[in-house]
């Protein structure tokens, strides 16, 4: 059997391909056979590279973070502050339109396995970059925190999880009470995140997930 030379490209035109049928589709109702038959690919090529469609969600999520990489763009403006950087990367992530539509998708509650990849990231790489942000802060006065491993952790558990309807199911009015407790939580912390334009970015956020007035 032939060996794929350019596995790097095979796996790059499944995910473009796959994201195009999700959201064309719905990531309910696309098979695993749609996108073989999109790709001109047996089954066992796709296999080779994802165990399953959620794996192939996960993996568009990734990519589209480091295509976005809004992290790396904020922290080289040298005229902001840390607390500035950190507040400029809700704002450019939470206001993504491509990172919104796969958010939507992701129905952790209904998936064990899809949550628990999306954990195993947030501790291993998105809590990580975060805290290199809170870093910054810190060193600058602009966040007064003591622990910036820990806060870095709670904040994308928080975030991510307690405050995503697709893992936590809630009302709107249970969203506001929530987002209203982390303001209040993040600025008794020293880490003052939830300003009036973050806020309003938040909430547009979550009314666009959960298709509600928020």
């Amino acid at each position: 059997m032939a060996r794929n030379k350019y596995p790097e490209q095979t796996v790059e035109k499944i995910l473009q391909i796959s994201a195009r049928l999700f959201l064309e589709k719905g990531y309910e109702n696309t098979t695993i056979q749609d996108i073989t038959d999109e790709l001109k690919m047996s089954k066992g090529a796709i296999y080779h590279h994802f165990k399953s469609k959620d794996h192939i969600l996960d993996a568009i999520g990734d990519m589209q973070f480091f295509e976005r990489d809004s992290f790396t763009r904020v922290m080289e403006d040298k005229s902001l502050s840390g607390l500035e950087k950190l507040r400029k990367v809700f704002i450019l992530e939470l206001g993504n339109y491509e990172k919104l539509q796969i958010d939507k998708m992701a129905k952790f509650v209904d998936n064990p396995k899809l949550l628990v990849a999306m954990l195993t990231q947030l501790f291993d790489r998105s809590a990580p970059i975060l805290q290199s942000v809170i870093d910054e802060g810190v060193a600058d006065g602009s966040i007064t925190i003591k622990d910036s491993q820990s806060i870095s952790e709670v904040l994308m558990l928080l975030i991510n999880v307690w405050l995503n309807p697709m893992c936590v199911p809630a009302t709107p009015e249970a969203i506001r009470r929530k987002l209203e407790f982390l303001r209040e939580f993040t600025e008794n912390m020293g880490i003052p995140i939830l300003d009036d334009q973050v806020y309003e970015v938040v909430i547009n956020y979550f009314r666009n997930i959960m298709d509600e007035e928020i």
